[in-house]
């Protein structure tokens, strides 16, 4: 039996998001700062004689056309090797939801093969660059981070003194990030606000009362007028006295709570309302 590595690949949700600018290739430019969650999908991989990859419960793509298969193929051609891995994947992170569950275990099945494959000189993020624009971020395994450009940009922030809490909010649809990317027409923005939250880490002055301030998803107006059911669920919090942002190009919503402690009373507060809503630390290490 061969030695298998197996990882937790976590969520993550975006406590800023700026469009700043389009592309030549059709693509977005961003700055956005990322953060894991504690919402992981567990991600099993071993060597093996040709490409196997299953994942439960399974996606409805056609064979090969996942991102985990995408991740091992990519990672042989880089390397010259045969694209032969055994990989099993227990999805908990919902699909199509903003929370970069397909990009994560792509990055934890780089990280997990690399070593397999002893490929300790590697760059790993330049592969994870050609499979998705957030699989840069869960290459380097960072709980915190810069990400720029299309997403090949990564720059990794210290984690606060005091872990940091949300209260994640799922709603009940799914939507396509190329479609909102594509009917997206707000003005460029010059990334400041993820700028000034990014400083705040590295001076180690990133409080949820900071971050709460410079909280923007430049994306959310697009993706409410696809989704109304987001529209909803803000409004039903907002009657509670609670803002949710949103992360990524949607329809996952959250709260930055003050502490755990908040996290929980708040969480509490969204269920009775009848959203589905869950506390959750953030910077966590796959």
């Amino acid at each position: 039996m061969s030695r298998a590595i197996v990882l937790a690949a976590p969520a993550k949700i975006n406590l800023t998001l700026e469009v700043t600018g389009r592309r030549a290739d059709g693509y977005h430019d961003l700055a956005s700062v990322f953060a894991t969650i504690g919402l992981c999908d567990r991600v099993r991989v071993a060597k093996a004689r040709s490409l196997d990859v299953r994942l439960s419960p399974p996606l409805a793509l056609a064979p090969g056309d996942d991102l985990a298969s995408r991740a091992v193929r990519a990672l042989a051609a880089a390397s010259g090797r045969d694209p032969a891995a055994r990989v099993r994947i227990r999805k908990r992170i919902p699909i199509a939801s903003g929370l970069g569950g397909g990009s994560s275990d792509a990055g934890a099945i780089l990280r997990a093969i690399r070593v397999l494959w002893r490929l300790d000189a590697i760059d790993l993020e330049k592969i994870a660059a050609t499979i998705g624009s957030d699989v840069p971020f869960f290459a380097r395994g960072a709980p915190f981070a810069l990400v720029r450009g299309r997403g090949e940009k990564v720059e990794a922030l210290d984690a606060p003194r005091d872990q940091l809490w949300v209260v994640l909010v799922r709603v009940a649809a799914r939507v396509a990030t190329a479609d909102v990317f594509a009917a997206h027409q707000g003005r460029p923005s010059d990334g400041s606000r993820s700028a000034a939250v990014a400083n705040a880490f590295q001076r180690g002055v990133a409080t949820p009362a900071f971050i709460r301030a410079h909280l923007v998803n430049e994306l959310l107006d697009t993706t409410e007028r696809m989704v109304p059911a987001i529209t909803l669920a803000r409004a039903c919090a907002r009657e509670r006295g609670i803002e949710l942002a949103m992360s990524g190009s949607g329809p996952s919503l959250f709260t930055l709570a003050d502490d755990r402690r908040d996290a929980l009373r708040k969480a509490r507060i969204l269920r009775r309302a009848g959203l589905r809503a869950r506390a959750v630390v953030l910077g966590v290490i796959s």
